[in-house]
């Protein structure tokens, strides 16, 4: 396991300093402390390393993974530490630096995109459908349609902040600015679907 979590992360680094191309097993088994051997025992290929360290970043983000940590619930405290943690996934200098490495490689095979969307978002989208569908079953939340409301969800929390950090306008989101994104983006989204409203 050690192993395996020092290929990953060394994967990760390299992968957003290098871009996808200019990564090797070589130079990830050179970062991990390991031999090339045993970074091929625990991953077949590059894109399955890519895979599996998209996967591995993303997962800890899941609404499931950081309730598990939070004693009390209610829907709107609930609400907020899924947020905020989305929030900060998606806003935080990794996933940036992974959106333009993304957007730069384009259409050049292997297809990233569709492995970068496959290993991790699409299971976080999941997640998020399946929070949002306990409070419904709660009654506290009247939500029609729930893949439309996670896509909302995010697409809220990414905002105008997102496509600043991008294009490099900003270098990064102060905790005072995210807390405030966050507040509005709940705000948003409880006056679209919260039940009584």
């Amino acid at each position: 396991m050690e192993k395996n979590q020092a290929i990953l992360e060394a994967a990760t680094a390299l992968f957003l300093e290098n871009g996808f191309d200019g990564t090797s097993m070589d130079e990830v088994a050179r970062r991990a402390g390991v031999s090339k051997q045993t970074v091929y025992s625990h991953f077949a290929g590059k894109e399955q390393l890519f895979a599996a360290s998209t996967r591995a970043k993303i997962e800890e983000h899941y609404p499931e993974n950081v309730l598990s940590r939070v004693g009390a619930h209610s829907l709107e405290s609930d609400l907020r530490t899924v947020s905020d943690h989305i929030a900060e996934l998606m806003l935080g200098e990794e996933a940036i630096a992974m959106f333009r490495l993304l957007v730069e490689r384009g259409g050049k095979g292997p297809d990233l995109a569709e492995l970068f969307w496959q290993s991790g978002p699409l299971d976080m989208l999941d997640s998020l459908k399946a929070f949002l569908g306990q409070w419904c079953e709660r009654g506290e939340l009247d939500i029609p349609d729930l893949e439309l409301a996670a896509m909302q969800l995010v697409s809220l929390l990414k905002g105008g902040l997102h496509y600043r950090l991008a294009i490099g306008l900003v270098d990064r989101v102060d905790r005072a600015t995210l807390d405030a994104h966050v507040t509005n983006c709940i705000d948003a989204f409880l006056k679209l679907y919260k039940s009584g409203r």
